[in-house]
Formats: structure tokens, sequence, C-alpha cells
């Protein structure tokens, strides 16, 4: 068992996130699944996983009022709107920079934002840029989401490590 848990601690299986696909520490379900399932008869690591299973889906919860406050300020583009990378790249654009190509269509890296007439387009354009700069509410949503996602793997450094150590 010492040697499944060394395994399973240098491995550090990860799952995606929806939508803003970013990676967090294996959930009690993804280990289920995994070669580790044994692990889950050691209960202070069950435990620790419940914990991360409760953080998961709070970000989860976090991800789609993000989606949610999104899709109102941009109702009346909704034809013209990739909502999933919208939502992607708004959170991206907020935590880490970068910006967005606008041509015939708008996109962010290589996800298609918004497709439509020019000047859908540049109304499209300019909200999104309205709240990156300045929507308080947006931010501080993308900001939990951050500090969330980033948590879960400090979980699992103290906690989950700390937890098979001891098992």
């Amino acid at each position: 068992m010492k040697e499944v848990a060394e395994n399973y601690l240098k491995e550090r299986i990860s799952i995606t996130l929806p939508i803003l696909n970013i990676s967090v520490p294996c959930n009690t379900t993804c280990v289920i699944m995994s070669k580790y399932r044994e692990l889950l008869s050691i209960e202070s690591f069950r435990a620790q996983l419940e914990i991360l299973d409760s953080l998961l889906n709070l970000i989860e919860d976090k991800i789609y009022t993000l989606k949610y406050e999104l899709e109102e300020k941009f109702a009346q583009y909704k034809s013209n709107i990739n909502i999933d990378n919208l939502v992607y790249s708004v959170y991206k654009m907020i935590e880490e920079g970068g910006s967005m190509i606008l041509g015939d269509r708008i996109y962010f890296g290589d996800r298609e934002i918004a497709y439509g007439d020019f000047i859908t387009l540049m109304n499209v354009h300019n909200l999104i840029e309205k709240i990156i700069k300045s929507d308080s509410n947006i931010k501080s949503l993308c900001d939990e989401i951050r500090y969330l996602s980033e948590s879960t793997w400090e979980h699992f450094e103290k906690n989950i490590r700390r937890s098979l150590n001891e098992g």
C-alpha cells in the first residue's frame, strides 16, 4: 500500500474543470476509476478527498455563476456568441492577460468567441473590453475561481500527502 501511495503522490493525477479547462487534483470519483482506488481504504485519505470534492463543487458553482452572469450581459448577442468560449476567454484575459483578435470573427487564441456583421462584432468586442476593465463582480468571480483552483493543489500537497504518509 505504501508503494501505491507513493506512486499516487508522484503521479499527481488530475481532472479538468468544465469550460475553463483548469487542471485540479483527482476527486473521489476519479480515484475510484483509477488504479489507485485501493487507497480509499485509508480513512484519513478518503476524508481529505471529500474535502477536495466539496472544494471542486464550489469551484464548479462559481464557473457556472460566471457563465450565467456573462450570458445575461450578452443576451442580445446570444445567437452570435459561443458562450463557453466567451467565459473561457474572459477568465483567461482577467487572470492571465492576453487579447482578442478582431477580424471577420472575434477570437481569443484558437477559440472563436463571436461571429456576425461588423457592427455586432464591434459591440461584442467593446462589451468584453468594458467587462475586463471595469466589472468588479466578474473580476471577483474570476479571482475566486483562480484562488480556489490553486488551493486544491495546496490541499493535495499538504493534507492529502499527509493523510497518505501517516496512513
